[in-house]
């Protein structure tokens, strides 16, 4: 009896392990089944960028968020854990800030991986003309390569000029802020050269002269502060190529001395008109069309209005014709004037 009491129990053991074994089995079939991306869900994300022949940055997110740079060649860790560090050097720059685990910024060199100096800084900036500008105790000063500060944290600093200054040297200067977020410029001796007392300075622009403003009037001046346009117009800006200006609703193009050299130049609010029968080669009849919200008026090339802007759209016919839409109507030909700047008459046109 008790050995047939046993032989029961060692079937129901054999059966239990096996359907144990077939439920492992089905788990991980549907493991199997179910796409990568779904099962590293409790998976720390991981991933690795070259930064040269032989150095990397090993990037650990999102669990414990930090970054390290690893040589390939070495085998080992060259940097200790940093929360981030900037890639963005000049050219010939091997310095690059880096934010530690302890919310303090310093550098690190990207040739070898070492921390060149010591997280310490509030804030810091990238490495332009050989000096960087740091921040300790809300006061910006510059440091040298070697981490001495060359020019001591004396000019005071806010949250608003951090976001908006770059606080980097362009051909020898750099502007700078006071407590009350107005521009000055230094020189590398930390010397102030133009006084901190602009609204705004602004880095020298692809054509060499730094814009300057003053409440709402803006101004020329060399990259070393020297003024070649006084305030004057209501905006100065840089396309790139061209230097434009804008006053009393006028846009003139500017050469690097503040002088005109276009009394009129066409924008996306002010757009050359062209005779229907010069489409083709393109020749401007001097006459510019200008925009108020939906409707178009006519000025000529000294800016004055020739036609109000109260049309819905107006087209060239001569050197003094043009023909104008007075409402938003593609069938209602009765809706078209021409209008004869010569005589200023108008007359029903369809």
């Amino acid at each position: 009896m008790k050995t047939n009491q046993v032989k029961l129990w060692k079937k129901i053991l054999i059966s239990s392990l096996a359907l144990i074994g077939l439920g492992v089995l089905c788990f991980i079939g549907v493991l199997i089944s179910i796409p990568i991306e779904k099962r590293q869900d409790d998976i720390r994300w991981y991933y690795q960028q070259e930064l040269n022949d032989s150095l990397r940055a090993d990037y650990d997110y999102p669990d414990k968020e930090y970054v390290r740079i690893y040589n390939t060649k070495q085998k080992r860790y060259m940097s200790p854990k940093m929360r981030w560090f900037s890639k963005a050097v000049s050219e010939g720059d091997s310095l690059t800030v880096f934010y530690d685990m302890t919310g303090k910024r310093g550098y690190i060199n990207l040739h070898t991986g070492r921390v060149a100096i010591e997280g310490r800084y509030e804030h810091a900036w990238n490495f332009s003309e050989g000096l960087a500008a740091v921040c300790r105790d809300k006061k910006i000063g510059f440091i040298n390569t070697a981490g001495e500060e060359v020019i001591p944290c004396q000019f005071p600093t806010t949250q608003h000029a951090i976001t908006r200054l770059g606080y980097a040297f362009h051909d020898g200067y750099c502007v700078i802020t006071n407590s009350k977020n107005e521009c000055g410029l230094i020189n590398p001796q930390g010397e102030l050269v133009v006084d901190t007392i602009y609204d705004c300075i602004w880095n020298p622009s692809d054509l060499g002269v730094r814009i300057f403003q003053d409440e709402d009037k803006y101004g020329l001046m060399s990259p070393s502060g020297e003024i070649l346009l006084p305030l004057y117009y209501t905006e100065i800006w840089c396309d790139g190529v061209n230097l434009l200006a804008r006053k009393n609703g006028v846009m003139v193009e500017l050469d690097t001395s503040g002088k005109v050299i276009n009394p009129f130049c066409s924008t996306d609010d002010y757009k050359p008109m062209y005779l229907p029968s010069d489409y083709e080669y393109a020749h401007p009849t001097g006459y510019f069309k200008y925009f108020v919200r939906d409707r178009e008026g006519v000025i000529d090339s000294n800016g004055k209005m020739v036609i109000p802007a109260i049309y819905y759209e107006i087209n060239q016919l001569n050197d003094h014709l043009f023909e104008a839409k007075t409402c938003d109507v593609d069938y209602y030909y009765e809706a078209w004037v021409t209008i004869d700047i010569k005589t200023n008459t108008i007359k029903q046109a369809r």
